[in-house]
């Protein structure tokens, strides 16, 4: 079974790009769509996905790509209800209903058994100073994350079942360490095989410590196009042994994608 995490960044063009500023839409969706067809992927863990969101020409993004790929057995849960841009507020429903929305989602070959959602504690409101410039001068600006949510789900796979946990922590460290552990215990509630697959913020080494899983996929995966380092991981609990492994630059993102044969 290939499984791969790929934070799409809501399907943006990566810098350098000849797309580089034009906004997504549904050409450039299936256009991507296209690319990850050729990677013959089972189980697809996305981060970043816009849901009716104007700056992506108000599509439903996971719906598409399922559709698309093929990947019938889908789901979408959202970080939070809204404009992007505006007012948020934390959706009633996991899907947010078909709203506006903005969040993660699981997309998979084989048919679920079970969907769990686990949304994380909602952050504190921290104040950040913004960089400015001679002209604007730094100014301290209140910055307010979303709740983050973990999607899991049971995936009836040729060889048996496996859960697969999907999510995307904050880009704060600090907090991400906290949302880290919340979300090792609530994957402790899953059946084994087990994979913790995502944009997880923080190092391997440091996953790895904090989870007691075994990365599967070691490969600098951020920024897209001079990869530095490797926020999105693919973890599995030690009954998982991956065959192949592997990096790809896709037409959209910041990110690359990872994925891996178990």
């Amino acid at each position: 079974m290939r499984v791969a995490t790929f934070n799409m960044q809501h399907g943006r063009a990566p810098r350098g790009s000849d797309d580089w500023g034009r906004a997504p839409d549904a050409e450039s969706l299936i256009a991507l769509a296209d690319q990850l067809r050729r990677l013959e992927i089972d189980v697809l863990c996305l981060q970043e996905v816009d849901q009716g969101q104007s700056r992506s020409a108000g599509l439903n993004q996971s719906e598409i790509l399922a559709r698309e790929l093929g990947l019938d057995h889908y789901r979408f849960a959202a970080f939070f209800q809204g404009f992007v841009g505006g007012l948020r507020k934390q959706p009633k429903r996991s899907d947010a209903a078909g709203r506006m929305a903005f969040g993660i989602a699981t997309l998979s070959r084989f048919p679920v058994s079970s969907w769990h959602v686990h949304p994380m504690r909602r952050p504190l409101p921290a104040v950040r100073l913004q960089r400015g410039s001679l002209r604007r001068p730094g100014t301290f600006v209140r910055f307010v994350d979303t709740t983050r949510t973990l999607l899991a789900a049971v995936v009836e796979a040729p060889g048996g079942p496996v859960a697969v946990a999907n999510t995307h922590l904050t880009l704060e460290r600090v907090v991400a360490r906290r949302q880290l552990r919340d979300v090792t215990r609530s994957v402790s509630q899953l059946p084994e095989p087990l994979l913790l697959v995502g944009d997880l913020s923080l190092g391997p080494e440091e996953v790895v410590e904090a989870t007691g899983m075994n990365a599967l996929v070691s490969e600098f995966s951020y920024p897209a196009q001079d990869p530095r380092r490797q926020p999105d991981q693919i973890l599995g609990s030690d009954s998982v042994e991956a065959s192949a492994s592997g990096a790809k630059v896709m037409r959209a993102s910041d990110h690359r994608l990872l994925w891996v044969d178990i």
